[in-house]
């Protein structure tokens, strides 16, 4: 029953969430001969074992509850290099929806078992497959060794020598050949079997080589002839997208991505292209979708990433300062849903959780909420500390925060600090705004202290003038109007009150500050008035 598929010395995984599926699998892979099957309950521990062992065959349930899936489980098998080209990896699932089946298929498993099936189904699928792999064994085992010259040899040999097997050697010699950019050698593959065959693969290839060629729009045209015949074939949507870029066409290559993910929307990858390139067409509902589905595929996936999560909420932001209301409640919870997720996700990254605070203040900052955008800025200023070498882009980041939370003297002192470093190119104009922001607030609200002390000082609150005027007197844009103003104020309290040494210094300070008024200006008459205070005051306190 069991000779020719030769399992006895195979190393078998068997992976399955469920232990009664795990168990009959296991069962009838012993009923066909294998000797040697392990089993995994789920795909991080299937994806461990598969990091530390290599095995020949492996049949994986599509669905393994929390975690990674089977697909997951392939990608990253191959992500690493960890599946061996002489291996044999076989989905198994009930699964039926396109998205699902599609997101698979994506990743070429060798073969694909659909539930229920039986133990003659399974044997029958498996001789088929290990039948194909015995024949390709020459060159997928130099192509394990790392020897491409010579799996295209065996390739070369094989179709040679065993007719039969054109197709899938032709396939593999079609890669092989792509793989080191041999594109007429790769387009002769797949036109040999397009004269017996219509492949779609090879059609798909066809197109590919004739693009790397120089002939775009040759490639366009058989892309889209390839679609009228097969619509959800995924691949194409992707070249064309490829070749709209390659023309500046970017509104037509995001339709193409567009059209890719509806009909496969499990690729990671994928989903973060189609984000940035809404981003680039200001399309940010898209972006915030593509990068939502990025982050979510991404979770248990060889993909994953924090800039998954930072790209989701900078996409949201924009969405959110376009909205009111309700929505704008949905999704400031969905960012915070989000930041709390990567805070745990990568806690000791300190640059990661840097700008989860960053983008956390920002977030709070556009719900006008300023209490916890305060308290996530401090959070990021802690963070900023921690990091042994800051770059310029963290420390912008930090000088907007700033300014969003109205910490103005920080962001003046970071400025200070940017200002000794070299600031790349792409990054001046946003320092430049910053700037401007900063001088224009302080500015603002020196004048708004000003009129505060003035305030004070006509109900005679010396006291209450002075910390006012002195809150006033730390910008750079603090005029002589209100540098004199805070020498009034100062004058009067010593005058009324007591004598203060400091404040009677302070008064020699903001004086160097005013310079030179000269007497066609309106205020010298004061000016001079305040100086012959000052030295009478001084005189007085014998100094």
């Amino acid at each position: 029953m069991n000779s020719d598929l030769q399992l006895k010395n195979k190393r078998v995984l068997v992976v399955d969430d469920l232990v009664e599926a795990r168990s009959a699998m296991k069962s009838m892979m012993a009923m066909l001969g294998a000797e040697n099957v392990e089993t995994a309950r789920d795909g991080r521990e299937a994806t461990d074992m598969i990091m530390e062992k290599d095995y020949d065959l492996v049949l994986s349930d599509y669905n393994l509850g929390k975690g990674k899936d089977g697909q997951q489980v392939l990608e990253e098998a191959r992500h690493t290099n960890r599946l061996k080209a002489t291996s044999v990896f076989i989905i198994v699932t009930g699964e039926n929806a396109v998205d699902k089946v599609m997101g698979a298929l994506e990743h070429e498993p060798d073969g694909y078992l659909t539930k229920p099936y039986t133990l003659s189904i399974l044997r029958e699928r498996l001789t088929r497959l290990m039948v194909i792999k015995d024949t390709l064994k020459p060159i997928n085992q130099a192509i394990d060794l790392g020897d491409i010259d010579w799996a295209i040899s065996m390739a070369h040999n094989i179709i040679q020598e065993n007719p039969a097997y054109l197709l899938p050697a032709s396939r593999i010699l079609g890669k092989l050949h792509l793989q080191r950019q041999e594109y007429s050698e790769a387009l002769e593959a797949y036109n040999t079997v397009l004269e017996q065959r219509p492949a779609i693969w090879a059609r798909l290839g066809q197109a590919v080589c004739v693009y790397h060629l120089g002939d775009p729009d040759k490639a366009a045209t058989l892309l889209r002839e390839i679609l009228i015949d097969h619509p959800l074939y995924v691949q194409c949507h992707d070249w064309l997208a490829r070749i709209m870029l390659e023309k500046e066409k970017k509104k037509e290559a995001q339709q193409e991505l567009q059209a890719a993910v509806a009909i496969s929307p499990r690729g990671v990858l994928r989903q973060i292209e189609l984000g940035r390139l809404a981003v680039e067409n200001d399309d940010h509902q898209v972006a915030q979708t593509a990068f939502e589905q990025a982050m979510r595929l991404g979770r248990h996936s060889c993909y994953k990433s924090s800039e998954n999560y930072m790209n989701f909420i900078k996409a949201l932001q924009h969405n959110l300062g376009n909205s009111d209301g309700k929505d704008n409640k949905i999704l400031c919870s969905k960012a915070m849903r989000a930041l709390d997720e990567v805070k745990q996700e990568y806690a000791g990254h300190n640059s990661v959780i840097f700008d989860a605070n960053i983008a956390e203040s920002h977030t709070y900052h556009m719900v006008k909420d300023k209490q916890r955008s305060r308290t996530s800025a401090d959070k990021a200023e802690e963070m900023l500390t921690r990091i042994k070498d800051p770059t310029c882009e963290q420390q912008i980041q930090m000088t907007e925060i700033y300014v969003d939370t109205e910490q103005m003297d920080k962001a003046k002192d970071m400025l200070a600090v940017i200002r000794e470093r070299e600031v790349p190119s792409d990054l001046l104009n946003r320092l430049d705004l910053i700037k401007q922001q900063v001088e224009g607030t302080n500015s603002s609200y020196s004048a708004e202290l000003n009129t505060r002390g003035v305030g004070f000082y006509e109900k005679g609150k010396y006291a209450e003038a002075i910390a006012a005027f002195d809150e006033a007197t730390k910008y750079d844009q603090a005029g002589a109007s209100v540098l004199l103003n805070s020498i009034q104020a100062k004058v009067s309290y010593i005058e009324t009150q007591q004598m203060d040494l400091k404040q009677l210094k302070d008064c020699y300070r903001l004086f160097r500050r005013i310079g030179t008024i000269g007497q066609e200006d309106e205020r010298y008459g004061r000016y001079e008035k305040l100086r012959d205070s000052c030295e009478r005051l001084r005189r007085s306190a014998g100094i």
